[in-house]
């Protein structure tokens, strides 16, 4: 018997047509879902809670999971006797943007940042209970600070914050949406832990060089009230003689400071990450979530609808490639390889560029993130992965 792990894989085709016969709703996907499932559900027993991690999609972003998929994963679980919970944390920063479009008409971004509002959309979307038949729970608490540190040894981080209430859970199920990442190189199974499963304190830290810091040359207490101690939601700011200090090991990078401060460039906000850093800061993150347990997490990637960015984007742009269908395994390293290796493997998808001209499709053979963002290298992840252990580029391929 091979020692490569498995990744079961159903194709995307479906078989068109207008009389509904068991042999050609076995190619439904929604079905290939539910056959997936009980492929890789071994690990859950009866009464097990569930946590099922989920991605709901940031407001006006159209290509997020369509939560059918997530309801055939669900109904897996409680026929297994398992207990779901659909899990999520916040996304960096607090505030809601809001975009004036034209005089009468403005949209509002960044609905994930809080409980209250990322709720709204997650139902929006259709990630409610009445919707999937899970409740949805937000395992970093409402403002996406609640942590448990997990002590690793990895690339770069000794200790990661990671969402506290994962922990609660007997079971995990990782449920992601395969498509392009303007960081990462594509989203999979391992940023869906190293991002989707930390705490804020952890994503910015990924994210961003540091914390914020404070121009002692700039700061003057007499000249403010002191609003940078009174916005910050963690306490991370007091004084120390004449000035403001802030501590580096609570501050999550959530803007507010900056944001009240009266006096100008009295903060320094820290600088983006380069991307190989931003790689191997992630894959140290998702090592700390395996902390959980390898052993009782199973993966699903749906390559469905794939466009060149993540889904916490608004525009995430048009797909790229053909649908590649579904995969599952118990190792989040082979799981993203596989898909990595179907997305190369298949032909591109044409497009109309700014001229309203069709791009010629890119060629079967050719990596297409990489292509179409040359400063992104997938291959970087799986590297990183292999540093830490993470399991495995090796795997075996069964269809299902």
């Amino acid at each position: 018997m091979s020692s490569k792990p498995i990744v079961y894989w159903a194709s995307p085709n479906e078989v068109a047509a207008l009389v509904n016969t068991s042999k050609n709703m076995v190619t439904n996907n929604l079905v290939k879902t539910r056959f997936i499932s009980d492929k890789i559900l071994d690990h859950i027993n009866s009464g097990d809670k569930v946590g099922v991690k989920v991605h709901v999609g940031e407001a006006y972003n159209t290509h997020y999971l369509r939560p059918d998929y997530v309801r055939e994963v669900v109904n897996a679980i409680k026929a297994k006797g398992g207990i779901p919970t659909l899990i999520e944390t916040q996304g960096l920063g607090n505030n809601i943007e809001n975009i004036g479009i034209c005089e009468d008409y403005s949209i509002c971004v960044g609905h994930r940042k809080i409980a209250e509002d990322h709720k709204k959309i997650a139902e929006l979307h259709g990630y409610s209970e009445a919707v999937i038949g899970a409740p949805l729970q937000f395992i970093d608490g409402v403002n996406g600070v609640d942590r448990k540190v997990v002590e690793i040894k990895g690339i770069h981080f000794k200790e990661v914050s990671v969402a506290k209430n994962l922990f609660k859970f007997d079971k995990l199920v990782v449920i992601s949406h395969f498509k392009g990442h303007p960081q990462a190189g594509f989203g999979g199974a391992l940023k869906q832990l190293g991002v989707g499963c930390v705490a804020k304190r952890n994503k910015h830290l990924v994210h961003f060089d540091g914390t914020f810091t404070v121009n002692l040359k700039k700061c003057d207490l007499s000249l403010c009230k002191q609003e940078c101690i009174s916005s910050c939601p963690v306490d991370a700011i007091k004084i120390e003689g004449e000035h403001a200090v802030i501590d580096a090991s609570v501050c999550y990078g959530c803007f507010r400071c900056m944001q009240k401060c009266p006096i100008k460039r009295t903060l320094r906000a820290p600088k983006m990450r380069n991307l190989p850093d931003f790689v191997e800061r992630f894959i140290d993150n998702a090592m700390a979530v395996l902390s959980f347990g390898s052993e009782k997490i199973r993966y699903l990637n749906f390559a469905f609808d794939i466009p060149a960015m993540c889904d916490c984007v608004p525009n995430a742009g048009v797909p790229v490639v053909p649908d590649l269908g579904i995969f599952g395994s118990s190792d989040p390293v082979a799981i993203d390889k596989a898909c990595v290796d179907a997305e190369t493997n298949a032909p591109g998808l044409p497009f109309l560029n700014k001229e309203g001209e069709w791009t010629q499709p890119l060629e079967k053979g050719v990596e297409k993130f990489k292509t179409l963002m040359p400063a992104v290298d997938p291959h970087n992840v799986f590297e990183a992965a292999m540093r830490n252990k993470l399991g495995s580029i090796d795997y075996e391929l069964i269809k299902i």
